[in-house]
């Protein structure tokens, strides 16, 4: 069972190559080389290898978006929830992937320093953990894209935006130190209990969705009056509100064109609120600061949009992939590279 698969065409082989060699060093292990043992049947370990496997790199190049076998290997992981995406070669993705975040290794020349690495560091590690990361506001391809052929669309982007942003919250709890349990640890071990429910609950629907079940509404709907009632029993955590920041967020981002406008500025007003508030109860919380970098960016205010994503990365010492390529974004569309169409 290897930590990682690598998918790719015959083409990209030296470029996978590279990938495995610096994924390698950070201890994982990785299952890229076609070559098969003699006696083996080739479709059999490979099935096996991918079944088997705890995260599956897809690389997207002009090669591989033609490739049925890659199609399909990108196919199985994502019905896996194991599919980290990464764009190779500035190409459109095949239709059913479109919807996914994809990390972006255009210009990658096998620099162990590149800025594209962390967020698919961070995108294998989530899946190995079983859960996802927070996505930025958009990606190499263009981003979280409506699609109006989802019917259910609507409801299941607050399945991804709530599930991204448990995992990252579950992140930020720093380890405690053996001791005696007191009241407030027994508390804090429930809110996280109660976030990894949510965070099982929401993966749940969100397959639901990927499949076209009707269900899956009534599933969101559930989770998201759970919602409500967590932040009514923590006030005041910032994660928290952060979270709900995230999900409204994401509901204007993916809404244009759907829903009415001032519908979709209610939802943006909302999000940065969630925001401010996480932000007066830890003014040090950077998921919070990047979630306020989207809101302005959204805004049409970029120079406070940077500053915000600039915290956020001083505040992790500049290990925040995704606030990195969210600031790019910024950059790009304030210097005329990309058109502001969000």
């Amino acid at each position: 069972m290897a930590d990682v698969f690598i998918s790719y065409a015959s083409e990209d082989r030296e470029r996978a190559r590279k990938l495995a060699s610096v994924l390698a060093t950070r201890g994982w292990s990785v299952w890229w080389d076609r070559k098969i043992i003699a006696g083996q049947s080739f479709d059999q370990v490979i099935e096996r290898e991918l079944e088997t496997a705890k995260s599956v790199v897809v690389l997207w190049s002009k090669d591989s978006i033609s490739s049925e076998w890659v199609k399909n290997e990108a196919a199985v992981a994502a019905e896996k929830g194991v599919l980290v995406p990464a764009l190779i070669d500035r190409v459109k993705l095949p239709l059913e992937f479109r919807r996914k975040q994809t990390v972006d290794l255009v210009d990658w020349d096998g620099n162990s320093s590149h800025s594209g690495l962390q967020p698919l560091y961070e995108g294998i590690s989530s899946a190995i953990a079983g859960m996802v990361p927070p996505q930025p506001i958009a990606g190499p391809s263009g981003g979280l894209r409506w699609n109006r052929r989802w019917t259910f669309a609507i409801a299941g982007v607050m399945a991804v935006a709530l599930g991204l942003l448990v995992y990252w919250v579950i992140a930020q709890q720093e380890p405690q130190a053996p001791a005696p349990i007191s009241q407030d640890q027994k508390q804090s071990s429930y809110r996280d209990d109660l976030l990894r429910q949510l965070s099982k609950d929401q993966q749940t629907a969100l397959e639901m969705f990927v499949h076209g079940k009707p269900e899956a509404i009534a599933l969101i709907d559930k989770n998201l009056t759970q919602i409500d009632k967590v932040l009514a029993s923590f006030p005041d955590d910032a994660n928290f509100h952060s979270l709900m920041g995230y999900t409204l967020k994401d509901m204007y981002q993916t809404s244009k064109g759907l829903l009415p406008t001032e519908k979709r500025r209610e939802y943006m007003s909302r999000a940065r609120k969630s925001f401010e508030q996480a932000l007066r109860l830890d003014p040090n919380n950077a998921g919070a600061h990047n979630g306020m970098g989207n809101v302005l960016f959204f805004e049409g205010k970029f120079d406070e949009a940077i500053r915000e994503h600039d915290i956020a990365l001083r505040l992790t010492g500049g290990n925040y992939g995704y606030a990195e390529q969210d600031k790019k974004l910024v950059v790009k569309v304030r210097n005329g590279e990309i058109p502001f169409d969000f």
